[in-house]
Parts: C-alpha cells; sequence; structure tokens
C-alpha cells in the first residue's frame, strides 16, 4: 500500500477511547474549530460538563460576520482565540475537541499535545457514551458512503427499524449525546478526517472501496488508507464488518481482521452484474428499477441490504422499498430538461472514480462533463482514458466498461486546464475527438454561468451536460453546495429556445 521510498507518518496518539463529555467537567477544555462541530461541543460541554473552562480556537480571527457560537458552560459567552495566541491557550488544555477538518497531524497538533494535552473529537466522545447495546452502524468509503448511509436508514425504516442518520449527514452526533429516546440503529456517515484518530469502533462497519483522495491533509495515499480503515481495528474493532469484495485493499485488510466480514460485489453475494441486482444466482431486480443511478448506485444499494441482513431483518422487495427514496441533493441530480438536453448536478464528486461513475449513469450518452477544481494531487490518467474512449469502468465485477458516447468537456479553474490539456494530446488528430471548452477565473457566479454556456454551445441537442468536477470546489465556490447551487441557477437562466 505504501511506496518504502516514501517517509512513513507516525500514527496519531489516540484519545482514551472511555473518555466521556461528563469526564471533562472541572477541566480546561479547549474546542478547536467554531464550525457545526465545534458548536455541538459547545452545546454537549454546557449540558454536561457545566464546571469545565471552556474556549474556542480558530486559525484565522473570528469573521466580522460570524454567527455567534452557542453559550458555553455557566451559561456565558466563551473566549475565542486564533493563531499562535490559541495554539498556546489548547496546549495549555487538559482535553482538546478537534473539528474533524483540523489536521491530526503536523506542527500544530504537535504543539497542542506538547504540554500532556488530550487530543480528541466528538465522534469519540459520542461513541464513548454508548452502551454495549446500542446498535451503531458506521458507513465511510472514498465514494458512495453518503449513498449509501442514506440507503441504509430508508431501508430501516422498511423494515420497521427506527434509525437516526447523522455524523457527516444531518445533526453533528455531539447534539445527540445522551437522548432521551434513543433509536433501534444509528447510521453513521463517517469521513476519514472523523477516523483518523478513532479510539474504537461502531458496532457494525460498512466500508464500500479506499480510492486516493484527501492526500494533502493525510500526507499520502497510504496514510489516507490507514486512516480509514481504522474503523475497523480500533479498538476491539467492530462485531461485524460489511466490505466490497471487489476492492484488493479491502480483501487485504479483511485477512487482518479479527471481526466477521460480510462481502458484497462478489457472485456468492449481493452484487451487480448484466444490468441486475443478485444475490447469488437469484435476481432480485433490474439496476434501472432503483431510484439511485447507475451500477454503482446499485452497489451502494447491495451494501445497505447486506447490513439490514446482518441486523437479522430481510427486505423481499428491493426495487419496491426503494420506490420513494429521495437521492441526495448535488448526487447526479438531474435539474431540467429543456431543449432536449438534460442538465445534471453531481457536484459532490471530488474525485476522478465519482465523476467515471457519473458519466457511466448516463450511459450511452452522448455526454459533456463539466470538471475542474482545487488540486487535490488527485491522478486524473483513467479519467482521460474514459473520456477518450468512451470505454468508462463501473467498478463491477465481471462487468464490462460502459460505453459512453463523450462529446465535450468544459474545463473549470484549477484541474481543468491539465484535464483539457491531457484530453486534447489522448485524441490528437481524431475528427470524432470531444469539443473542449476552458472557463477562466472570475466570481462564483461568473464561473458557473460561463459554464453552463460553453456547455450549452458544445453539446448536441440530446446530451446530457454532467456537473462531475472530480474535485474539490474552495478554489472558487464556498464548498460543494454552493458550485451545485450556482450551477442550477446558471441552467434555469439559460434561455428557452
Amino acid at each position: 500500500m505504501r511506496n518504502p521510498s516514501s517517509p512513513v507518518p507516525p500514527p496519531p496518539p489516540l484519545p482514551p477511547a472511555d473518555l466521556r463529555v461528563a469526564d471533562l467537567d472541572g477541566r480546561r477544555v479547549g474546542v478547536w474549530g467554531a464550525g457545526r462541530e465545534g458548536a455541538a461541543a459547545l452545546r454537549a460541554l454546557a449540558r454536561h460538563a457545566p464546571g469545565c473552562r471552556a474556549l474556542v480556537v480558530t486559525s484565522d480571527p473570528a469573521p466580522v460576520d460570524a454567527a455567534p457560537l452557542p453559550d458555553g458552560p455557566g451559561g456565558g459567552p466563551v473566549p475565542w482565540l486564533s493563531g499562535p495566541e490559541g495554539l498556546d491557550a489548547l496546549a495549555a488544555c487538559d482535553v482538546v475537541v478537534r473539528s474533524p477538518g483540523v489536521p491530526v497531524r503536523g506542527p500544530e497538533a504537535d504543539r497542542v499535545r506538547a504540554d500532556g494535552a488530550i487530543l480528541t473529537t466528538g465522534t469519540a466522545l459520542w461513541l464513548a457514551e454508548r452502551s454495549g447495546s446500542e446498535t451503531v452502524i458506521g458507513i465511510t468509503g472514498t465514494k458512495g458512503k453518503s449513498t449509501t448511509s442514506s440507503l441504509l436508514h430508508h431501508l430501516l425504516g422498511k423494515a420497521g427499524i427506527s434509525s437516526r442518520l447523522m455524523g457527516n449527514i444531518g445533526a453533528p452526533l455531539l447534539d445527540a449525546l445522551a437522548p432521551a429516546d434513543p433509536p433501534e440503529a444509528w447510521v453513521l456517515e463517517l469521513s476519514s478526517y472523523q477516523l483518523s484518530d478513532l479510539p474504537r469502533a461502531p458496532t457494525v462497519v460498512v466500508v464500500l472501496n479506499l480510492l486516493r483522495d484527501h492526500l494533502p491533509w493525510h500526507g499520502d495515499e497510504a496514510t489516507y488508507h490507514a486512516d480509514k480503515l481504522r474503523i475497523l481495528t480500533a479498538g476491539d474493532g467492530p462485531r461485524l464488518a460489511v466490505l466490497s469484495h471487489a476492492d484488493p485493499l479491502l480483501r487485504a485488510a479483511a485477512e487482518e481482521l479479527r471481526s466477521p466480514v460480510l462481502w458484497v460485489d462478489e457472485p456468492h453475494g449481493l452484487h451487480v452484474a448484466g444490468g441486475r441486482v443478485l444475490d447469488g444466482p437469484h435476481d432480485l431486480c433490474g439496476v434501472d428499477e432503483l431510484p439511485v443511478r447507475g451500477v454503482i448506485g446499485a452497489r451502494n444499494a447491495c451494501a445497505a441490504l447486506e447490513c439490514v441482513r446482518a441486523l437479522g431483518h430481510e427486505i423481499p422487495d428491493l426495487a419496491g422499498a426503494l420506490r420513494d427514496f429521495a437521492t441526495l441533493p448535488h448526487r447526479q441530480e438531474v435539474l431540467a430538461r429543456h431543449d432536449g438536453r438534460t442538465w445534471v448536478d453531481d457536484s459532490i464528486s471530488t474525485t476522478p472514480e465519482a465523476a467515471m461513475a457519473a458519466i457511466a449513469a448516463f450511459a450511452p450518452g452522448p455526454v459533456v462533463l463539466v470538471a475542474g477544481g482545487l488540486d487535490r494531487r488527485q491522478e486524473y490518467g483513467a479519467l482521460v482514458t474514459a473520456l477518450a474512449t468512451g470505454a468508462v469502468p463501473t467498478g463491477a465485477i465481471g462487468e464490462p466498461a460502459a460505453r459512453v458516447d463523450v462529446v465535450g468537456l468544459v474545463a473549470l479553474p484549477g484541474t481543468g486546464p491539465a484535464l483539457a490539456a491531457a484530453l486534447r494530446d489522448a485524441t490528437e488528430g481524431r475528427p470524432d475527438a470531444p469539443a473542449i471548452e476552458e472557463v477562466p477565473h472570475g466570481s462564483p457566479d461568473e464561473v458557473a454561468g460561463a459554464a453552463v454556456a460553453a456547455a450549452a454551445r458544445i453539446a448536441p441537442p440530446d446530451a446530457t451536460v454532467v456537473l462531475s468536477p472530480a474535485a474539490p470546489s474552495h478554489n472558487v465556490f464556498r464548498d460543494f453546495e454552493d458550485r451545485g447551487d450556482r450551477f442550477a441557477a446558471a441552467v434555469a437562466a439559460l434561455p428557452r429556445g
């Protein structure tokens, strides 16, 4: 998994697995980050550790238009520090609760730990509160975790099981630290940022895939994978793991696990082949009968269904159970159909693999891809090959590549120009080469408007235009939701012809 010549970062120190919010009462507690997770930490401290002394630290000073933070322990405002002064204050704390985006490695984290401060997370504190009888299902993967978590939550409801969907979706975990009426199952979407120093595993773990992502945060690809896999190895590990047999890294990881494993994406279990969802030899439904698009969406449904079965329940009619499932915003979301063209928002796509899944979902095309964004050291060779040849891998075992007529690329600022140059090189001299337009830097609305106008110019009347950027958004847009919303607004503003 690791290039032998690359340095091996030390594993981050783990907080005690039994450290609870109530244990912080009377102690000095730093909250590192002032977003939704930081605000939830303050609310939890005020409710469950009212005698602690809390402060908030961010890298930069509080913006003048920042939303006010919740009152802290004791009912009053908490100090908000930043920069070196803030790091010194965190280092003087007994415990520091970091928000997921705060790096767990590096000089700042080392400075905070230097005098013995325990660095923990809301996820770790929340898990410490769960009794042995509670079912906590943790779902992760480089792509597909949001959709799979939502599918599982939906299917559990169809099986008559109450569940709450949390983590990266819905309310922060610390806002449900000790609910009066806990659900029968918790469904948590968990990112690598939440897993890198996880001290204990959820009850049931689902890992969909291990691809390449978030390298600036983790340091290198192997460390990213190791941080993801901590969901399987933390503490005593889960009671049960649901893994994709199609991923060679997950097959290798399973050899070291003490937990029993249920496999999906293999011929003896739930898998997708020939446009059908199969349970071994038994035909469950067609891929096109599901509300999630394409082979990748169907594979996510298989993982969710396997989880339901692992809890002792059955869904006899998968397509029927999902008929009223509402797909998530910005995930292969069809925005409009006019002038013969279909416009799709897949702004959640931040990896080349996600973009390829989106292209394959709209086979046979024609398709115009809108792609590009913040450079996160991804490898785009496979995406370029897919765009150039029209052979788009689906990732399903035994399945041939989807054949897609890729007729154009609109390259967004950031990684877009390099992607465009690589595609030009790969199709040089071909009369049927995809049309390419590059969008210059500008304001968010200017970039979104120019991208939609460029796609309208090069897309034939029967084409599908897919915003699936294969990169994060922060070089131009606030986040992927902002990127998708501005794209949707620009599509809505197109003149009708």
